[in-house]
């Protein structure tokens, strides 16, 4: 099978797929933008193992020749070289349509903030009530990781995993349906941390981001949580009961507004039939993932928190709920995504101090 890699990307997820298609004897290629310098380590193991190396352009030719395109989700899908390849897959859409996806429970998160988070949370509490939960995603496992390791425990005659915990940003959402005609496979709970404005650099409006995110909810999905003000418009698509659209703010327990990081993840596994008490002392035991509201150090009675994942003004508004009690220095800025900074307002004008990090929203928005 001849095979392209439409952009390596800087997150893994074009290498595993790259080294899964190698490992099953296909014909691959990679055609990247950026140079070979730019492009590492991972670039020249690759070519090292066989593949072809295209950088610094992309041939019409080379989508004429493959079987299959794997796209990166960062490409926009109307991309006009895509017009001429015969299929155009992602990691999820491979995985899912092994036959494979029966044997294991599918858990299902998005959302603008929170995803990661959520994941390696409901993640860390299956495994605590002695469940096997697997990650994929969005905060960098590709599904062609996970399907390598399927392949290795069916050859071994090894169960599946108990749960697939999948991470879904809006593009891996619209690539996989668009690449599976949306047939998504059963979907033991699909769940939306919350919405709030972004991406609108990419997107032509608020309304276009929002149906991507909710096309994850399918007529497959057996519950659905979502937050409150989205129950109707969920149960209407997916066709659910009263009983299986939970939403996250009603779900809650008093103890868990002490932890609103942690509410989806409590909403998502009190769904699945744990306990409310069994699931606040699984919770309770969850580090956190890093980059996200990350303590990573103490110096005297300065506390340090990482929090740089965030990268919309909601966000900081979030973040800095948690510490207003603390006096606050805060360093932030960057590239535009063409979002109003009204949101964080009461944190630059809460802050004890500002450090600006240069950028297109911190020049036209910020200053």
């Amino acid at each position: 099978m001849k095979v392209l890699i439409f952009g390596l990307g800087i997150n893994g997820g074009g290498y595993s797929a790259a080294t899964y298609f190698l490992d099953h004897g296909s014909e691959v290629r990679i055609t990247d933008l950026k140079g070979t310098c730019d492009l590492g380590t991972e670039m020249e193991a690759l070519t090292q193992r066989g593949a072809t190396c295209i950088a610094g352009e992309h041939r019409k030719e080379d989508f004429l020749w493959a079987d299959i395109v794997v796209k990166n989700p960062a490409i926009p899908p109307n991309h006009p070289l895509l017009s001429f390849a015969k299929m155009v897959v992602n990691d999820f859409a491979w995985l899912f349509s092994s036959p494979w996806c029966t044997e294991t429970k599918i858990i299902a998160i998005t959302g603008t903030k929170g995803k990661t988070t959520t994941s390696a949370a409901v993640a860390h509490a299956l495994e605590k009530f002695g469940y096997e939960a697997m990650q994929c995603g969005n905060m960098g496992i590709s599904a062609f990781s996970v399907l390598r390791e399927w392949e290795k425990r069916h050859d071994e005659n090894k169960k599946l995993p108990d749960f697939l915990v999948c991470e879904f940003s809006s593009w891996l959402i619209r690539d996989t349906i668009m690449a599976m005609h949306k047939e998504f496979p059963p979907m033991e709970v699909c769940a939306l941390t919350n919405f709030y404005p972004d991406h609108l650099n990419s997107y032509e409006s608020i309304e276009n981001y929002l149906e991507d995110k909710l096309d994850l909810f399918s007529p497959s999905t057996k519950t659905a949580v979502v937050p409150d003000a989205l129950i109707k418009r969920i149960r209407k698509q997916t066709k659910l009961d009263s009983k299986h659209v939970r939403g996250i703010d009603r779900t809650c327990a008093k103890e868990v507004e002490e932890m609103p990081h942690l509410k989806s993840a409590y909403a998502i596994l009190l769904s699945l039939g744990f306990k409310w008490k069994a699931v606040l002392k699984a919770l309770e035991s969850f580090a956190g993932v890093p980059h996200r509201i990350e303590q990573v150090g103490l110096l005297g009675t300065i506390l340090f928190i990482n929090d740089s994942a965030a990268t919309i003004p909601e966000a900081a508004h979030f973040t800095y709920a948690r510490f207003r009690n603390m006096a606050c220095h805060l360093i932030c800025g960057g590239t535009d995504k063409n979002l109003k900074a009204d949101t964080m307002l009461d944190v630059l004008q809460a802050a004890s101090s500002i450090s600006l990090l240069d950028g297109s929203f911190t020049r036209e928005k910020l200053i």
